[in-house]
C-alpha cells in the first residue's frame, strides 16, 4: 500500500542498484508506469543511466527537465489464468529435470518449430543484451518494436534465433515426452508448470518509461559494457 501511495504521488522514481533492481521496479509499477531513473551500483549493467560519479549531473538534468522518457516494450505472459509482465525476458526451461525440453512453438496459432533444447528465451530489445545474448541471440536496439525467440543450447543446428514483430502472439505447448518445465520472468520470478499448462506471450498494453539522460547513448554503453574495440572518430 505504501509503495502504491508513493507511485500515485510521484512524477518519477529512482532505482538504486543494478539492472535487476530496475527490472523489479518496472514490474512493481504494473500498468501504472512512471519514468524510472536507474542509478547504477554494481558491475555489468545496461539499463542504468548514471553512477555515483555522475549522480549530481543526472540530478541537474532532472531539475532542468533536460531528459527524455525512453519507451520500452513489455512482454505479457499468461499462464494458467495468471498474468506476469517482463521488461527483459521470459524463459521456459527444463525445470528440475536434467533432460532436454521439447517445446512446440506457435506464432499467431501457426506452428513455427519444435525445439529440442535446454529451453527457449522470449525477450524484448531491452533484454537482448541479457540471457539471450549469452545464448547466441542478436543485439536489438531498444527503439525497435520487436521481440526475439532464442533457443538455449539447441540439439539441432537448424534452430536459430528469430526476430518477430511485437504484434505477433506466441503460444507454447509441450510434446508427449514432457518431464518437467518452469518459467522464469526477468530472471527473478520462478513459475513451475505442468504438461498441460497454457503459455501465451504477447506485447503488453503498457510500456516501461526509462529516463534517458543527454550525456548517455546506447552505442557508447554497448562499447563500454561489451569491451568493443576501436576509437570513435568521425569519417
Amino acid at each position: 500500500k505504501n509503495f502504491n501511495d508513493c507511485i500515485q504521488n510521484s512524477n518519477l522514481i529512482f532505482s538504486i542498484g543494478g539492472d535487476g533492481t530496475i527490472l523489479s521496479t518496472v514490474r512493481k509499477l504494473h500498468q501504472n508506469q512512471i519514468p524510472v531513473l536507474g542509478i547504477h551500483i554494481g558491475s555489468l549493467g545496461f539499463l542504468a543511466q548514471c553512477t555515483e560519479n555522475s549522480l549530481i549531473d543526472a540530478l541537474n538534468c532532472i531539475k532542468s527537465n533536460d531528459y527524455k522518457n525512453d519507451k520500452r516494450i513489455i512482454l505479457e505472459l499468461k499462464s494458467d489464468n495468471k498474468k506476469y509482465y517482463a521488461l527483459n525476458d521470459i524463459v521456459i526451461d527444463h525445470g528440475n529435470s536434467g533432460r532436454i525440453l521439447k517445446t512446440k512453438v506457435y506464432i499467431d496459432n501457426k506452428h513455427i518449430n519444435d525445439y529440442e533444447s535446454d529451453g527457449i528465451i522470449i525477450n524484448t530489445p531491452t533484454g537482448s543484451t541479457g540471457y539471450s545474448l549469452s545464448s547466441g541471440g542478436p543485439i536489438i536496439t531498444p527503439e525497435l518494436d520487436v521481440f526475439n525467440i532464442t533457443p538455449i543450447s539447441s540439439h539441432s543446428l537448424s534452430a536459430r534465433p528469430i526476430v518477430l514483430s511485437s504484434e505477433k502472439n506466441i503460444s507454447i505447448k509441450f510434446t508427449n515426452e514432457f518431464i518437467d518445465a518452469a518459467i522464469t520472468v526477468d530472471g527473478q520470478e520462478r513459475i513451475h508448470i505442468s504438461e498441460n499448462s497454457s503459455i501465451y506471450i504477447k506485447k503488453a498494453n503498457h510500456s516501461a518509461l526509462l529516463i534517458k539522460l543527454p550525456f548517455n547513448d546506447y552505442i557508447s554503453t554497448l562499447k563500454e559494457k561489451l569491451g568493443w574495440s576501436g576509437n570513435s572518430k568521425e569519417f
